[in-house]
């Protein structure tokens, strides 16, 4: 089966970047034919495609139509399916919060999938069909990320995996106090590595949400699931369940983290719990199985009927008038502001924000119709 993955970047290996290279690497374990499509791309792409991998930033470029378009992030998502009309669509949303991630419909898209309960609420919230959505939750590749040795009996040195600031002086001084030397990475910190897995095993305590503490949780760390937006706690066999329906994220973050609370934190650390709390994701949140799943829904979507080709158009249309800038109150300021513009006003400043929407997001075609737009609400 020939699988096109699309998503906004394939560059720095973060968040949804990595969940396109896990998966990709499934399905061609699994003898299937990965291509993968954002309109930009990095260093990570270089390396996927010295692995073997098929990345690309054109949809022109591809070799083939694929069998199955699995959607992620709505622009590119868009991309693909007018490139491709007849191929059915999975739309996946990775976040609850961000409106560049969320579902939209369209006849094309036969399934939808959900990284956790939070986005599968999203999903419902936006019209989604509840029998043709399913949570798919993350998962680690087992070959990257090998079981480190046995945690010592009390910690000695820990590491903050920081995507947002706002929590480095708490962390750090609960640290001091326990006489645990402390290490900060993360985009948040100024220093970044595309090989986490490598820096993991040095660590019997690691401070992180989402992703990273599931990986750090399946390597064998201690975890504790606490970032710039709030605190959750240690992760434990009690609560893992519940926790990694919730990705280990936003939705746990219920509580001001504060230093009592680190401190709570660091002093539940018990190795034996963190070692059965790895066993169970390695149990369960493997590589293979995460393919496998996707695959299972990929066929379920192209057993489906095609919808009438006449009805493909206007709904085209309907996810261009949402997201084409213009001065219209709708959701491609949002997705502006979500990757990275604050800025709301008229003329320049609706120019300000498009810029960033375009270079980063949308392809040449479609840059050139922006401008037209812009010459038109600048007169």
């Amino acid at each position: 089966m020939r699988v096109l993955i699309t998503n906004l970047y394939i560059s720095k290996g973060s968040g949804s970047e990595a969940v396109v290279e896990l998966l990709a690497d499934g399905l061609r374990r699994a003898g299937h034919q990965p291509m993968l499509y954002a309109p930009t791309v990095g260093p990570q792409a270089e390396r996927m495609r010295r692995r073997g991998h098929l990345v690309v930033d054109r949809l022109a470029a591809l070799p083939a139509t694929p069998d199955v378009i699995h959607a992620q992030h709505v622009t590119p998502a868009l991309m693909a399916m007018a490139a491709f009309p007849a191929t059915p669509v999975v739309y996946a949303c990775h976040s609850a919060f961000f409106e560049v991630e969320a579902p939209r419909l369209h006849p094309q898209i036969r399934r939808w999938i959900a990284v956790d309960d939070l986005c599968a609420e999203l999903c419902l919230s936006r019209g989604v069909p509840r029998e043709r959505l399913q949570v798919v939750l993350n998962a680690v590749d087992a070959e990257r990320f090998r079981p480190r040795p046995p945690l010592p009996a009390r910690p000695l040195r820990a590491l903050l995996l920081a995507k947002a600031g706002g929590h480095e002086a708490l962390v750090r001084e609960a640290c001091a106090e326990a006489g645990i030397a402390l290490d900060l990475l993360g985009p948040a910190t100024g220093r970044v590595t595309d090989r986490l897995e490598e820096e993991l095993p040095a660590y019997d305590i690691v401070f992180a949400t989402a992703r990273m503490a599931l990986e750090a949780a399946f390597v064998g760390c201690s975890v504790v699931v606490v970032d710039g937006r709030g605190f959750a706690g240690l992760l434990t066999t009690a609560n893992l369940p519940a926790w990694r329906r919730l990705n280990f994220g936003a939705g746990l973050l219920n509580r001001p983290a504060s230093l009592d609370a680190m401190r709570t934190a660091i002093g539940g650390y018990d190795p034996v719990d963190a070692a059965q709390v790895s066993a169970s994701l390695r149990e369960q949140a493997g590589a293979a199985a995460y393919a496998e799943a996707h695959l299972t829904i990929y066929a379920e979507a192209c057993a489906e009927s095609s919808p009438p080709p006449e009805c493909l158009p206007a709904a085209t249309a309907a996810w261009l008038e949402e997201l084409l800038p213009s001065q219209a109150d709708r959701a491609w300021r949002k997705i502006a502001r979500d990757l990275g513009s604050t800025q709301e006003t008229p003329t320049a400043r609706l120019e300000q924000a498009a810029r960033r929407l375009y270079r980063h997001v949308l392809p040449l075609g479609l840059r050139i119709r922006i401008r037209q737009l812009l010459r038109s609400t600048s007169g």
